[in-house]
């Protein structure tokens, strides 16, 4: 099965500009079977909702809400991600293998700091997984310390940024313990099909399994 392992909503990421039931067609009609919802999670996105943290979460989180029923309607398997900031750099991370619980239950993870996030990553079972660690070279985004690290994004297909996914590759062959996952970074319509992962997965659980095993080919559009 085809999955798309970084997809954004316009609902829940202000850089999102596709609602969530049509992240959901686009990919149906472009042969994927499942999407992992991959929102923003940084101050920018959840506090400008109102009410307090948890409530601010719980609007956040109408992205991933629209777009699982969507799924759901379409036969297209929905899985709830996020991409997190941190406040000490630019850098992103993808965390896979969680629930809403995740964010409901720490409603500012956003302020950790990166060890802090591995370890509660490692807490609920998750992965941590950098997304695009070269994006804008060297004075942008940074490979951050493999050892807090279950993965980095060695293939970004959004067509806006210049990624030097291959600087991302030479990275991750230095440092053999981690994944080597694929995404598309969808947030327009341009951007379907540009990545993701195929694998023997029709579950969340079954599609960590072949991520954590290395059981995929990834799509490098």
């Amino acid at each position: 099965m085809k999955w798309e392992l970084h997809a954004h909503t316009a609902q829940s990421s202000h850089c999102g500009c596709v609602d969530a039931e049509d992240v959901v067609a686009e990919h149906a009609r472009a042969g994927y079977g499942g999407i992992v919802i991959t929102d923003h999670f940084e101050p920018g996105n959840v506090e400008c909702f109102p009410g307090d943290a948890v409530e601010r979460v719980r609007a956040w989180l109408h992205g991933y809400e629209r777009a699982k029923a969507a799924g759901d309607r379409l036969g297209v398997r929905v899985l709830f991600g996020l991409e997190a900031r941190l406040p000490d750099s630019d850098n992103d991370y993808l965390i896979y293998g969680a629930s809403p619980r995740f964010v409901l239950e720490n409603p500012q993870l956003y302020r950790l700091d990166l060890a802090a996030l591995h370890a509660l990553c490692r807490r609920y079972g998750a992965l941590l997984v950098q997304a695009h660690p070269n994006r804008g070279g060297k004075e942008a985004c940074h490979p951050a310390d493999p050892a807090l690290l279950d993965g980095v994004e060695v293939y970004n297909g959004n067509p806006r940024h210049d990624n030097h996914n291959d600087w991302t590759l030479a990275f991750a062959e230095a440092h053999p313990h981690l994944i080597r996952t694929a995404g598309s970074d969808y947030h327009q319509l341009e951007d379907i099909a540009r990545g993701g992962v195929v694998a023997d997965a029709d579950c969340g659980a079954a599609l960590l399994e072949c991520l954590r095993g290395g059981r995929f080919e990834r799509i490098e559009s």
